[in-house]
């Protein structure tokens, strides 16, 4: 995490431990879905039941917030939360005689970095795919290959005009299917041809 990001984010939990709840929703709305991702992928736990242990490590976060103290970053933190609270909910389903599968894995940050990064690209390529074929073949030629639109369009022999509205039409959709993911895709920086 950079420094500049890393005090922001500083700047902002010293302003949630004083109750202020735009500090915690950007928490929620930047965090949320990645740690959704990863809970139910990394713990293969169902996604209902994802979806309220990750609410309720926020909810806690929340209500503990001005006994908290973080000394790596929110981020670390809440990842480290929902990993703590999905080992718990599988112990106590080991206890109950459910076969459960989580010794082994790496739960350092940099794995838990890497598998979300890793999820977020299969995510992309799944809506790259619900693309049309013309609308596909335009958005990879600008965004992957760098080509300016007059070439695009001389290269497809389609026009500048056609380019600009398959360009719009792409970015559109992508945003619309990965509306729910934006804020990772942002804080990881790697799907930065979608603005």
């Amino acid at each position: 995490m950079e420094i500049k990001e890393h005090t922001q984010e500083l700047f902002l939990f010293a302003e949630m431990k004083q109750g202020k709840e735009y500090a915690f929703d950007f928490f929620f709305n930047y965090y949320y879905p990645g740690l959704c991702v990863y809970a139910q992928n990394m713990f293969s736990l169902p996604e209902e039941e994802t979806k309220n242990m990750v609410q309720d490590v926020f909810l806690k976060f929340w209500n503990d917030r001005r006994k908290i103290v973080i000394t790596t970053s929110v981020r670390s933190y809440l990842f480290v939360s929902v990993k703590n609270r999905s080992l718990d909910y599988l112990k106590k389903k080991k206890r109950q005689g459910t076969k459960v599968e989580f010794e082994g894995k790496d739960f350092s940050e940099e794995a838990i970095d890497t598998y979300v990064l890793s999820e977020l690209e299969t995510l992309f390529k799944e809506s790259l795919d619900k693309l049309p074929a013309r609308c596909r073949e335009v958005f990879e030629l600008s965004r992957f290959e760098g080509l300016k639109n007059r070439d695009i369009a001389k290269q497809l022999d389609i026009s500048e005009k056609t380019v600009e509205n398959q360009m719009t039409k792409a970015l559109k959709i992508l945003k619309l299917e990965l509306k729910d993911y934006l804020p990772l895709l942002i804080l990881f920086e790697t799907f930065h041809f979608l603005k």
